[in-house]
């Protein structure tokens, strides 16, 4: 009865834990189904929208679905974002980041509201969300979102003058979208990267990612993005000073811009500027004037200023000072309205050159006092935003400094109280295992020393094996050829010696047989190359020279011209002495080959090295040529086993003209 009632009580338990696992995965449909219903809604009705968010929040609240509830408060606080109810979104997102601390949304939410505090000109707090929201995309597989992030982390760095930090970021975004295709963001992240490469001077990057936005801005077919691209590398042209190539996109940037009368002012001030700085002082003239009337028809004083002081600039270098006065005073009737101090300053400038021209050194004088007032007021305010800057990075460098030594120091307390805990019986157990470890090694230890042993006696016996079968066949291509030379010439030259008695013509027969002890003599000295052909020279003079002089003597003495294209390289006195004895044992056979088979005239003879550092060597004369029926011989056995030696490879074959043999090894590897 007992266990009857113990199984009814478990059986219970397990199909109330089951519904309520049920139960949940219910609510969790219901709540994906409300964001798809609120994200369809948002773009066309955020009123309605915001109330299925709101709704679905306080469903994933009231079951205390902790995760599903930061979606909504991110989702919520969106809208308000998009609302620009800046404070409303602020709170939703801080509620968000309270409930979720682990997952994609905790990140999403902490950039949304660098969002926010940028807009509220919080730049500390909006560096500082960002900041933690990079932490999180970096640690977790990230999708647009983070892509998102860390272009703007790129923009943010490079006003903040931290041009690595920037490049870093921009780099990250570049690769996400590039990997999810994503061809606008993309083109945005090449002009962002592009800007930072050319604060850093590195101008030709930039030119490289320029150039690849404005082929996405073209696929994109975005005419206002096409005009962006011209004119960011019409900017770097000119800060190259290759102010030609700099003219050609500002002229094809305007192209894009007729429309936007703003940056059609500004393009033609800045080729106004481009043309001035090469002497076109018509063409500048021209732009200026133009732009002039643009700026005048938008009412844009400040750009009107600057137009201002870029002609009257240009007539001061063409010392017509009618004109500057003229540009001069139509300037100083701005200079009341006028906020941008830098603007101002060129002014001061230009009065202060304008009067020294003019010989009026006290109103000159009173410019220039203006002009150093004003630069040391702008200096110094840009020198202390850059102590600020630097002394911002610092602190918060040192802070975090200072967490991770707090981290350090709390893992080693950690670390140290975990060894103490280690029990007797722990240490016991460990100084067993490593006694057992201890005798598994010896064994080993003398199991691979013993195989190794063998291994090594069984190379020795294949090693000697291989050299007596190699000692087998140099004796046996000894013996052929000695009897080939020396048992059928020699009875030849028995039977003539002989049929000296007989002759009428003795001069003429001992000719002969002086040709023919000549050929033995060349044959037998053949067979003495073809086992250690270098053996008389070596230690007497170099091995580029020793193969010059035997292609000398080829010539002179076997009546073929020799022709060689390349000079050796010097490369081949450093060889070892086996390689260059196979280099010049396959010298000689291919001579001998010209001279008695190919009956050639001519024999071309070129070097060269590869990109894989294998020396190549190619012969070719004008002789008979090779055929596919050609049975190999000794000789071109002799050449192809050499080659083999110096683990390289041989091609012989037939050409238009005759033969061409052509060898390659690696002769990096023998020095």
């Amino acid at each position: 009865m007992k266990i009857t009632f113990s199984l009814l009580l478990f059986f219970l338990n397990c199909l109330t834990v089951l519904c309520q696992s049920f139960s949940e995965e219910n609510k969790k449909d219901i709540l994906e189904g409300l964001i798809v219903k609120g994200d369809s809604l948002k773009k066309t009705d955020r009123v309605e929208a915001l109330y299925v968010f709101k709704k679905g929040l306080a469903i994933a609240l009231d079951n205390e679905l902790y995760v599903q509830s930061a979606v909504f408060y991110k989702k919520i606080g969106a809208l308000y974002h998009r609302e620009q109810q800046f404070i409303e979104a602020e709170k939703m997102y801080l509620a968000g980041i309270e409930l979720d601390k682990t997952s994609k949304t905790f990140a999403d939410l902490h950039y949304n509201m660098s969002l926010v505090k940028e807009r509220l000109n919080q730049k500390d707090s909006a560096l500082f969300y960002l900041e933690e929201s990079l932490k999180f995309y970096e640690d977790y597989k990230i999708k647009n979102s983070g892509y998102k992030a860390f272009l703007r982390a790129g923009a943010v760095y490079k006003d903040r003058q931290d041009y690595e930090k920037a490049l870093k970021y921009s780099i990250k975004a570049y690769e996400g979208f590039k990997r999810n295709n994503d061809l606008l963001k993309l083109a945005s992240t090449c002009t962002a990267i592009g800007n930072i490469q050319s604060q850093m001077h590195n101008h030709h990057q930039a030119l490289d990612y320029h150039n690849q936005a404005l082929q996405l801005e073209k696929k994109l077919n975005d005419s206002l993005g096409i005009g962006v691209c011209y004119n960011n590398i019409a900017n770097v042209y000119d800060d190259l000073k290759v102010h030609d190539s700099a003219i050609v996109n500002y002229k094809k940037a305007i192209n894009y811009f007729k429309n936007n009368k703003r940056q059609y002012a500004l393009l033609l001030s800045n080729i106004a500027i481009t043309y001035n700085s090469i002497g076109e002082r018509q063409l500048a003239e021209k732009n200026f004037k133009t732009s002039i009337e643009t700026n005048r028809f938008l009412k844009d004083t400040t750009s009107l200023l600057y137009n201002y002081n870029g002609i009257t600039s240009l007539y001061l270098d063409a010392s017509n000072l009618t004109k500057a006065r003229e540009y001069l005073d139509k300037a100083n009737k701005l200079i009341p309205v006028i906020t941008d101090k830098k603007a101002i300053l060129s002014f001061y400038e230009n009065g202060s050159e304008y009067y020294k021209k003019r010989r009026l050194y006290k109103m000159a004088l009173q410019n220039q006092i203006k002009y150093i007032s004003l630069y040391k007021d702008i200096y110094n305010t840009e020198q202390v935003e850059k102590v600020q800057t630097l002394q911002a990075r610092f602190e918060k460098q040192r802070n975090e400094n200072k967490i991770l030594s707090l981290n350090l120091a709390n893992k080693n307390a950690e670390l140290q109280l975990s060894e103490k805990n280690k029990s007797i019986h722990n240490k016991n157990l460990l100084l067993v295992i490593l006694a057992i470890v201890i005798l598994l090694v010896v064994v080993a230890y003398q199991y691979l020393l013993q195989k190794q042993k063998s291994t090594i006696q069984t190379a020795k016996i294949g090693k000697l094996e291989a050299i007596y079968n190699g000692q087998e066949i140099i004796k046996k291509r000894i013996a052929r050829d000695l009897h080939d030379i020396i048992t059928t010439n020699f009875d030849g030259l028995r039977l003539r010696v002989l049929a000296l008695k007989r002759t009428s013509n003795l001069n003429k027969s001992v000719d002969g047989i002086t040709d023919d002890l000549k050929k033995m003599n060349q044959q037998i000295r053949m067979v003495s190359h073809r086992l250690y052909p270098l053996e008389m020279y070596m230690g007497k003079q170099k091995f580029t020279d020793i193969i010059t002089s035997r292609l000398s003597e080829f010539q002179l003495y076997g009546n073929v011209f020799v022709e060689l294209e390349d000079q050796l390289p010097e490369i081949l006195n450093n060889l070892p002495i086996a390689t260059q004895n196979n280099l010049y044992g396959i010298l000689l056979e291919v001579l001998n080959n010209v001279e008695k088979h190919a009956h050639a005239t001519k024999l071309n003879i070129r070097n060269y090295l590869d990109n894989n550092d294998y020396l190549n060597i190619v012969f070719e004369d004008n002789g008979m040529g090779i055929t596919n029926k050609h049975k190999e011989g000794i000789g071109l056995m002799n050449i192809k086993q050499r080659v083999e030696l110096m683990e390289g490879s041989c091609v012989i074959l037939k050409t238009k003209i005759g033969t061409k043999v052509q060898l390659d090894f690696p002769i990096k590897k023998y020095l």
